[in-house]
């Protein structure tokens, strides 16, 4: 079974919560006043989920799950995730191994680190940010798409950018684009049809 790293952090919104699990967020408040999963209220009447019972109930959704398998390739499937916050890269990652529990995800949380990672793992499938520090997403797919050894690799951009802004960076248009907050199902799709052949 794929155990997925939370120790960075400790509690969850409860919308962070229904989207790791694909619920809504009524369906996390019935499970929380069931037991189900543990909570508590902040001063201002907001839950906070623990992580520890997400990460339970997302191990038993995992055990029930087929795995991707790829028969033109030996060893796991990789997806690379790279932005700068910590707390989104686990958001993802999160989501990623609840969709597909044979991937193997890696993290990297900049341009530079991704871009050794990318040479390591080579992965089938990046998500990226656009804007990050030392080297961006929009650099990250230009050496990419301009080297053919990488044209296994689908990436698929996520961003709080506008299609204005992006307009002008010359993003290749075979790149799809998803704005945050991100569009799960979409996400999940783009995923899919990365890893499936």
């Amino acid at each position: 079974m794929r155990t997925i790293d939370l120790s960075t952090l400790s509690e969850l919104t409860t919308r962070q919560a229904a989207t790791l699990l694909n619920v809504s967020v009524r369906t996390i408040q019935l499970w929380v006043e069931k037991g189900a999963l543990q909570a508590w209220k902040t001063a201002g009447g907001h839950r906070r989920i623990s992580v520890e019972s997400i990460q339970q109930v997302l191990d038993e959704k995992l055990e029930k799950q087929t795995p991707i398998r790829r028969s033109n390739t030996k060893g796991p499937v990789t997806a690379l995730i790279v932005d700068e916050d910590k707390d989104t890269l686990l958001l993802y990652k999160m989501l990623v191994n609840n969709w597909f529990p044979s991937l193997q995800v890696e993290t990297a949380e900049n341009g530079i680190d991704a871009l050794v990672k990318i040479g390591e793992y080579k992965p089938s499938v990046l998500i990226t940010d656009l804007q990050m520090p030392e080297l961006g997403g929009f650099d990250i797919i230009k050496r990419l798409h301009n080297d053919a050894q990488y044209d296994h690799l689908t990436p698929i951009v996520v961003t709080g950018m506008s299609d204005a802004d992006i307009a002008t960076s010359n993003l290749p248009s075979s790149v799809p684009v998803l704005h945050k907050p991100i569009p799960v199902d979409k996400l999940k799709e783009l995923v899919f049809q990365a890893v499936k052949h």
